[in-house]
């Protein structure tokens, strides 16, 4: 049901995105070697591209690097290659992994299931480049992968080379955090290993108003549940064009809660999501707390934004040192900078720093 909190798979779950969806399906199907997907949290980046991937004939592999960062507390290339050897053994047939495999230094293969093994050392260029000869397109899809900066390898480097060099793989890269995506691959970087390379960028942007309010009141009618226009009305305003809490408004309701109660639960269930996912950055510097609060209480030019940190930290700040507060908040997805100056693109951050 399009109220389902996962991560979508299938179309008939997926609202909209058709313009999206067909450029991405678009772009695996001529077989561009990267493809670059963006958007803030929370937009349904990780369910536009499951739905593309279950609906393209060419084989795939999928990559959570944020959850591989969370659990090596960096993304080495033994662990990426096993992941990729993995969906390769159940996207073709077990001969073909054999044959692939074999002679791979750092990788072992046992058992009738073809259990795959990598060792530490391996090379993922030659995991890559023996894929490659076997014949047969193939996607490596890595969610969040502006985690791939946590590694001694160099993953830019490494696709550039393969956008170069392997005809039949194509990698699509997804970042929330949309900033520090691009300073990591630095496509426009005439320095930069993939500076002119052929790629597909894909922007997800919030809900208009009136695609937030025909979402929920599909939804509703999905779960046969009445909701009247002004409720409809108030959670649009309360939550703007973010997917991710509408959805999770409307699956409140599904469990019974009235308006005023699925909001509230919602409110406090993001605030404490919110200040998790905050907490490491928060760590790096208490300034960027302070300034997401200004941002938050009004504060929208970068003179006014300085004034309030400083007046809550006690002491005047270097300008560079404050820029550079800003603009990893940009970078982060935290802070939009516009013409007026800085906003936060989520309603409920803000709501959260208040």
């Amino acid at each position: 049901m399009l109220f389902n909190p996962k991560p979508k798979k299938k179309r008939n779950e997926l609202y909209d995105r058709e313009e999206e969806l067909s450029a991405l399906k678009r772009s695996i199907e001529k077989g561009v070697p990267l493809v670059v997907l963006l958007g803030i949290r929370r937009l349904g980046k990780s369910s536009l591209l499951n739905v593309a991937l279950d609906e393209s004939p060419i084989k795939s592999v999928k990559i959570d690097a944020r959850r591989v960062y969370s659990q090596l507390g960096s993304v080495p290339q033994s662990a990426l290659a096993e992941v990729i050897l993995k969906g390769y053994l159940k996207a073709f047939p077990k001969e073909r992994i054999r044959e692939a495999i074999k002679g791979i230094r750092g990788v072992r293969i046992a058992g009738v299931g073809l259990e795959v093994s990598v060792a530490k050392g391996v090379n993922l260029s030659e995991v890559l480049e023996r894929i490659n000869s076997m014949g047969g397109r193939f996607v490596i899809a890595v969610d969040e992968a502006q985690y791939l900066r946590f590694s001694s390898a160099r993953y830019a480097e490494l696709i550039a080379w393969s956008t170069d060099e392997l005809e039949n793989i194509s990698f699509i890269l997804t970042g929330s955090e949309i900033g520090l995506l691009e300073d990591f691959l630095r496509i426009h970087d005439p320095e930069s290993a993939l500076f002119g390379r052929a790629h597909v960028k894909i922007k997800l942007k919030r809900f208009e108003r009136h695609q937030s309010l025909d979402f929920l009141r599909k939804g509703f009618e999905e779960i046969g549940l009445e909701v009247r226009d002004g409720e409809l009305g108030e959670a649009v305003d309360e939550l703007d064009g973010i997917v991710g809490w509408l959805t999770l408004y409307g699956y409140n309701r599904y469990l019974g809660l009235s308006h005023w109660e699925a909001l509230k639960k919602l409110k406090g269930d993001a605030k404490r999501l919110i200040v998790s996912e905050f907490s490491k950055l928060k760590e790096l510097s208490p300034r960027y707390e302070l300034a997401l609060k200004a941002v938050a209480n009004g504060r929208h030019r970068w003179r006014e934004i300085k004034e309030a940190v400083e007046l809550l930290e006690g002491k005047k700040i270097d300008d560079k040192n404050f820029s550079n507060v800003l603009n990893n908040l940009v970078r982060y997805g935290y802070l939009e900078k516009t013409v007026g100056g800085y906003s936060i693109p989520d309603p409920l951050v803000e709501l959260a720093f208040k």
